[in-house]
């Protein structure tokens, strides 16, 4: 029997992207804020950031060495890409952020320290599209929207997240692993 392919995304499922950025936009201009706040895809309009602020703390990311690295894991997720490494041939595919240096490099050791994810399943690309899976688990919508439009046999999953709720989606939505998992289980 064939696996199904299970294509994750990272930052948003697996990684907390937004607290760091929030961290950054602290340091950077002393506002504090929380994950609940960024209630939009785009952190700096969610939090009124704009002009050279919002250019600034996009710098600062760019310029943060081992930012990918050090990013916190969302509790359950090793839990979950465990339990779906036993049942699916399970690819990472995330958008690199081209300005740091490091990015590519920190996100694939960060995965193999948590998950056991070697470099050789991690897909570095902005166009998730183009990449062919069975399921794509992302928290952006327009990704998983261009991702069903190119794989009409596939599984969308919009994995909710306070960013992405106001957003509509027609298809599967969750952040439950337990759910996820029901959901490979049934092809």
């Amino acid at each position: 029997m064939t696996r199904p392919t299970l294509l994750l995304d990272c930052d948003g499922v697996l990684a907390d992207f937004v607290s760091a950025y929030l961290k950054i936009v602290e340091f950077q201009l002393g506002r504090s804020h929380t994950p609940a706040e960024v209630t939009r895809w785009d952190i700096n309009a969610s939090l009124g950031i704009t002009g050279v602020d919002s250019s600034n703390v996009k710098r600062a990311i760019g310029n943060a060495p081992r930012l990918a690295r050090n990013l916190a894991v969302y509790d359950g997720a090793k839990y979950g890409v465990s339990e779906l490494l036993d049942l699916t041939d399970l690819y990472i595919v995330t958008s690199p952020w081209s300005s740091n240096p490091t990015w590519t490099h920190d996100r694939e050791a960060w995965l193999f320290e948590h998950f056991g994810i070697r470099s050789n399943r991690v897909i570095h690309t902005s166009a998730k599209h183009m990449v062919r899976g069975d399921i794509l688990v992302d928290d952006k919508t327009e990704t998983l929207v261009e991702w069903r439009d190119a794989h009409p046999t596939g599984i969308p999953v919009m994995w909710s997240t306070p960013h992405n709720q106001g957003e509509s989606w027609d298809g599967e939505r969750t952040n439950s692993w337990q759910r996820l998992i029901e959901i490979v289980g049934q092809l």
